[in-house]
């Protein structure tokens, strides 16, 4: 375990406190800093406060809920949010994907395969910082990985992390087809008629967002039966 993994903070906001006891001691062994709440304002004021690498969230911790949460740290924060619950109808999962969660684990949860998460996503965001922005168009479209920021037109373009997330990873595999199955498991692990579903609103979000004319993107094109495909061009 590297130094820099032995000083990451991860915020636990659990109010189980046996799960949560045993979340913290297997982030510890893990070589991570584990903060822990009990409760989503003592999770708020935590996250304010230590600003953690990533937050461990249940959907039922009290008192304002894990959706409410999510939607709090999403104001000030990009860091990934992982919903770590009971809740695991397709319905639950799709609304914590669009609150702008990074990922979405039903328990019980193999402890190797939430280690294994975390730390892809830490990775993802390491690599994001070091890497210089992307220009598209003659600079019509910027990206910009380690400030995690879109430009349009000069403009900046507000961007969720999961949207930013999926139109990076597009833009890294500019003018070839993605399969919608591919960009799911790319971005949120798996590939099911769940996830897929969950792309196509991401991808019309997206539109939204940079196009002049959503429904005729540049740069977001729906390749049909097949994927999608952004045009660098």
């Amino acid at each position: 375990m590297s130094k820099a993994a032995l000083k990451t903070k991860i915020l636990i906001v659990e109010d189980e406190i046996p799960f949560s006891l045993m979340l913290e001691a297997l982030l510890h062994q893990s070589g991570y800093e584990p903060l822990v709440a009990n409760t989503t304002e003592d999770g708020l004021d935590m996250a304010l406060l230590h600003r953690p690498a990533l937050v461990l969230l249940d959907v039922m911790a009290p008192v304002m809920g894990g959706w409410a949460l999510c939607q709090r740290i999403r104001e000030f924060s990009d860091v990934p949010v992982v919903f770590l619950t009971a809740v695991g109808d397709t319905d639950s999962i799709v609304k914590g994907l669009k609150l702008g969660a990074d990922d979405y684990l039903v328990k019980p949860v193999n402890p190797a395969e939430l280690l294994a998460r975390i730390g892809a996503r830490l990775r993802h965001l390491e690599q994001a910082k070091s890497a210089p922005p992307d220009t598209f168009g003659d600079g019509e479209l910027v990206i910009d990985r380690a400030a995690h920021q879109v430009w349009v037109q000069g403009q900046e373009v507000e961007m969720r992390p999961r949207e930013f997330e999926m139109l990076l990873y597009l833009a890294d595999h500019a003018d070839e087809v993605v399969p919608a199955a591919d960009l799911a498991k790319a971005v949120w692990g798996w590939a099911d008629d769940t996830a897929v579903d969950g792309i196509k609103t991401y991808i019309h979000h997206l539109r939204r967002k940079i196009e002049a004319d959503p429904a005729s993107p540049r740069w977001l094109q729906t390749v049909r039966g097949v994927g999608y495909r952004f045009r660098s061009g």
